[in-house]
């Protein structure tokens, strides 16, 4: 995922040149762009693009439904391409015969996508060709729970505690998504609340814009930002899928680490917060109950990504004693059949101080072996990007 790596967004938006001519496709990638702030999307039928460029103003990007790849047989179309001069295009189709796919490369094209896919490819794409060497990649980073009390959430606010504590440049581009809506427990934790009436968002979700999002948001030192709202009947409404997914959208548009606390429920959005994150952290417990849960949690994140997720198992609340753990790294590994498995150590004094205080365990005892551990798993897991 790709993002404009500015603070201060520009007043005048940038245009869209989107052909197609399916309606619903058309509908969709405005609705997303649109809540960006940045860009004005125009729409028109794809045999539009066939007319060649406008005379008025040209579009920062492109993007061109070629459907079935009829479109790319078209004998004017490598003219009419060239019309439109530098603009990068962006192809979206359906599979392609490699003639067809030759066709693309002949006009020019600057990226393709194949349909169906996620709206974290397309915000990559037209983000990347706008912006340029401007742009910054943006990481997906979800920390989910193999069942309740395995310690995700606390696991999740120590990772933004993490990369906001390495620079304060480093803690504006950190954002912590809570995705339990039942309880909020990130903001809960922190004892901040968001007084924020979210009735007409949750309704209403295209009203969602990076300008609101300022409104929205919560953050304390050391500066990272938080979105976490009690809401229990979202997941249940019939718009709150689409307030989550415009969410997770301008989150990943404006942050350079998303950090997200993925609740082990089927939601709307469980499936494809899993499928497109970059990073996921599954914690569970030294117990029977827990150990059976992550392993099937560990093997739909498999099924749903393949061997190319990069998935960290984290052992959470290790006895760190001769005789006091009943499975050891090797039993681990086997149970899994995979190499990435962590341990971090049971310090339930230090995580109680934490909580009472609503303070980060850093703030309490930088030094104490809980955080030694998270800092070391976070330092070789992640660290590619905070240098």
């Amino acid at each position: 995922m790709n993002a404009i790596n500015q603070k201060v967004l520009p007043t005048r938006r940038k245009r869209i040149a989107l052909f197609s001519s399916d309606q619903k496709f058309r509908s969709e990638v405005a609705q997303r762009l649109d809540a960006l702030a940045i860009y004005e999307v125009q729409v028109a039928d794809a045999r539009e693009f066939l007319r060649g460029a406008p005379g008025d103003l040209r579009p920062s990007v492109i993007i061109l439904d070629v459907g079935e790849g009829e479109m790319l047989g078209d004998p004017s179309i490598t003219a009419v391409r060239s019309s439109w001069g530098a603009v990068p295009l962006i192809a979206v189709s359906a599979e392609l015969k490699p003639e067809q796919m030759r066709n693309l490369v002949r006009i020019n094209a600057s990226d393709w996508l194949k349909k169906p896919f996620d709206g974290k490819d397309l915000l990559n794409a037209v983000t990347f060709h706008d912006s340029g060497d401007q742009a910054v990649k943006s990481r997906i980073i979800t920390f989910i729970g193999a069942s309740g009390g395995a310690g995700a959430t606390t696991l999740a606010l120590a990772a933004a505690d993490y990369f906001a504590g390495s620079s304060p440049g480093k803690a504006e581009d950190t954002c912590l998504v809570d995705l339990d809506f039942q309880s909020a427990c990130c903001s809960a934790y922190l004892n901040l609340s968001n007084e924020f009436d979210l009735e007409a968002i949750v309704s209403h979700p295209e009203r969602l814009d990076v300008e609101l999002m300022d409104v929205i948001k919560l953050s304390r030192k050391p500066g990272f930002t938080l979105y976490s709202f009690e809401r229990p009947g979202l997941p249940y409404e019939p718009t709150g899928a689409d307030f989550v997914f415009r969410l997770l959208d301008l989150v990943a548009y404006r942050f350079e680490e998303v950090i997200i606390d993925l609740p082990n429920l089927e939601t709307p959005w469980h499936n494809s917060v899993l499928s497109t994150s970059d990073e996921i952290f599954i914690v569970f417990e030294l117990n029977i109950a827990s150990l059976r849960l992550a392993k099937r949690l560990h093997r739909k994140v498999r099924e749903l990504r393949g061997n190319s997720a990069s998935i960290t198992l984290i052992a959470n609340k290790h006895k760190r004693k001769l005789f006091g753990n009943h499975f050891s790294q090797r039993e681990l590994e086997k149970v899994f059949k995979a190499p990435n498995i962590r341990s971090v150590a049971l310090d339930g004094a230090l995580l109680t101080d934490a909580l009472n205080r609503a303070m980060l365990p850093t703030e309490v005892h930088a030094r104490a072996r809980f955080n030694k551990d998270l800092k070391n798993i976070f330092r070789e897991r992640l660290h590619a990007k905070t240098n």
